[in-house]
């Protein structure tokens, strides 16, 4: 039972010896004191072995959700359905044509704005397309017939984030924004959603749109990279630079596969691995995160993929939850077994067992006789300090 009255500090409670000396407990006759803590004992430890028992099942559920993220993105979860549909298209045939498609998406774009500012394209504007970066290493095991070793860069579009800074807080053109602390591992908490300022140009640049992913560049190691689906707001909302946007392209990665990606990267460590540690922040940087490897299935396998593994997860995250509850039952079970102790309440009472009164007049009683009288204290004291 604590006793927040006398308690001072902002980080280090501490309590002072003249109240925590005064403070007044309940004192139970001896004989109950005995049937007390015995009770305590036998309550207390089957609770903490069931607490122990949840602790481990929260712990075998969070292995299997890895074991299941990273089947996932393996083709582990569907095997016997490709074997029952073999692929259009061989991995390398599908790399081939994904890249075709994303030099002609930045063409189109090129010849869009060129258009929309009546200038024309300068002569040999095609050599400044920038090819993406191969992947960086990461595991790269053997991939199911149809499947290929992709980048996060070639399945679809990442941007960083707006820099927060002193000239973007003048309220001008307000805007919320989300940041890292904002992405929880597949879930976004819009509680705390600070503003800054996005202009039109800004607002259009980093303005989200249902269905992109929020990755984090910046976080402890063992989450950097977590990552959430953004599925909508009450308002639009922008993002900072703590976080990378993912945004699929269409016929080549499906968002809900991309997230299952992410997550099997957090879970394995390939996101730790890449990103830059410093003290006790990892940073996954933009060029990083690009470069990530990304393994690529055919589009219908994507769709199996997502319903086969959302499935099996949420499940887990049913028992998850149920887990969590039952840890907060008990944690309140443990302060009402507590507070019965002390009231009174929790063991029955013997009219025959000697006062608690009567004993604490036999202590005083003992002191008093083994204290020396005032005087004598006070000549002991003089003959101390006279050497």
């Amino acid at each position: 039972m604590q006793d927040t009255e006398h308690l001072h500090g902002s980080t280090m409670k501490h309590i002072n010896r003249g109240p925590f000396l005064a403070h007044r407990v309940p004192v139970p006759p001896p004989k109950e004191q005995l049937r007390i803590a015995n009770a305590l004992e036998d309550l207390l430890s089957e609770l903490d072995a069931g607490v122990e028992e949840l602790k481990t099942a929260q712990a075998k559920l969070q292995r299997y959700r890895q074991s299941m993220l990273k089947a996932a993105v393996q083709g582990d979860l569907t095997a016997d359905w490709r074997a029952a549909n073999p692929p259009a298209e061989t991995g390398a045939e599908l790399l081939q044509r994904i890249l075709a498609e994303r030099r002609a998406r930045w063409e189109g774009a090129q010849r869009d704005k060129a258009e929309a500012s009546g200038k024309a394209l300068p002569p040999g504007w095609q050599a400044k397309y920038a090819a993406p970066a191969p992947a960086l290493k990461g595991g790269q095991q053997q991939l199911p017939v149809g499947w290929i070793w992709a980048t996060t860069e070639m399945t679809g579009d990442v941007l960083l984030g707006r820099q927060r800074a002193p000239q973007y807080l003048t309220g001008r053109w307000t805007q919320r924004y989300l940041r890292v602390a904002n992405i929880k591992d597949n879930r976004i908490d819009f509680s705390d959603v600070e503003s800054m300022d996005f202009d039109d140009a800004h607002f259009a640049k980093y303005r989200l749109v249902e269905g992109d992913i929020l990755v984090s560049e910046g976080q402890s190691p063992e989450l950097v990279g977590q990552s959430a689906i953004f599925r909508g707001y009450a308002e639009p909302l922008c993002f900072q630079k703590t976080l990378h946007r993912y945004r699929a392209s269409p016929g080549v990665a499906l968002p809900e596969y991309a997230q299952l990606v992410f997550r099997a990267n957090v879970c394995t460590g390939v996101f730790r691995s890449l990103a830059s540690i410093t003290t006790n922040i990892a940073h996954l940087t933009l060029e990083k995160f690009e470069a990530a490897p990304f393994p690529l299935p055919p589009l219908a396998e994507q769709e199996v993929i997502v319903a086969v593994a959302n499935a099996h997860l949420q499940v887990a995250g049913e028992l998850d939850r149920a887990i969590a509850t039952a840890l907060r039952q008990s944690a309140a079970q443990r302060q009402n077994i507590l507070r019965a102790a002390f009231a009174g309440q929790l063991v029955p009472q013997d009219p025959a067992d000697e006062p608690a009164q009567a004993v604490l007049a036999r202590i005083r009683a003992s002191r008093a006789e083994a204290k020396p009288p005032a005087r004598k204290r006070a000549a002991a004291a003089r003959a101390v300090a006279q050497g």
